[in-house]
């Protein structure tokens, strides 16, 4: 029979297992912190972007009400509205102007009697690369370079008259800037309503080919897709800046402008 040597045993030695054991302690130690982390990580970023697009959704809400306010502005001819918007870090204010230019063309393309040229400063709310606004009586969203409506200036052209509701908003008073937190008002009083009429009665309607209307504006793009899908429009050529587009029933042609004074308060 063959002996072991005096100290030797048939397993591991009591230094060795206890290694081991610390050695799978840190590695599942390390696996689990390295998982909740993880977790951690995309679920505040998950979160962060949840509160973005919930604030971003809370301003056009917001927005979709101050455009309500100004249509009873027109339509009951009431004085004044107001509409809150929370900031949430970002900025309101009165952006660059849009131009609205309506003119009787002849046959040659020049313009026949009077021209009717309307400028007004969007309503828009920034932060970040997301701009809400309103523009001319249309509520948009731009995110980085791209424009959308989410409703137009309601356009109506048909049955032989054409009807042109333009709402032209400029600062009323106090600061054309606002930033920050908390939440401002914006303020929305009639200022002044005119009306305007084409082909104008002191000129020759034989002298008149066609009306074109012409819009001036960063949001170019959109204000042209609007005008293609809204019937009465033909001829819609849009450019970096500016679209113009035919009137198809020109028999009548009425312009409604009512301006409206912007007030931010807080």
């Amino acid at each position: 029979m063959t002996r072991g040597r005096l100290g030797e045993t048939g397993g591991d030695s009591p230094d060795e297992r206890a290694v081991s054991d610390v050695v799978g302690y840190v590695l599942v130690f390390a696996l689990v912190t390295a998982t909740l982390a993880a977790v951690f990580t995309i679920g505040f970023v998950g979160l962060e972007e949840r509160q973005d697009a919930e604030r971003v959704e809370n301003v056009e809400r917001a927005f979709d009400v101050l455009d309500d306010n100004v249509r009873d502005i027109q339509r009951y001819e009431d004085p004044s509205r107001a509409t809150e918007v929370r900031l949430s870090g970002g900025s309101m204010s009165l952006a660059e102007p849009t131009t609205v230019t309506v003119e009787q063309l002849d046959a040659g393309n020049n313009t026949v009697g009077n021209v009717t040229t309307r400028t007004s400063n969007a309503i828009t709310y920034t932060r970040d690369d997301t701009t809400i606004g309103y523009d001319m009586g249309a509520r948009f969203r731009t995110q980085g370079d791209t424009t959308v409506f989410r409703s137009g200036p309601r356009f109506v052209a048909e049955d032989g008259k054409t009807v042109l509701p333009i709402v032209r908003t400029r600062l009323g008073d106090g600061s054309d800037t606002v930033r920050g937190d908390g939440t401002v008002q914006v303020s929305t009083e009639t200022a002044e309503l005119r009306w305007f009429e084409y082909p104008e009665s002191d000129v020759d309607p034989a002298d008149v080919e066609d009306i074109r209307i012409r819009i001036d504006s960063q949001r170019a793009d959109a204000w042209g897709e609007y005008l293609e899908r809204t019937g009465g429009f033909s001829v819609v050529e849009t450019g970096e800046t500016s679209v113009s587009a035919r009137l198809e029933h020109d028999d009548a042609v009425y312009i409604r402008v009512y301006v409206v004074d912007v007030s931010f308060r807080r």
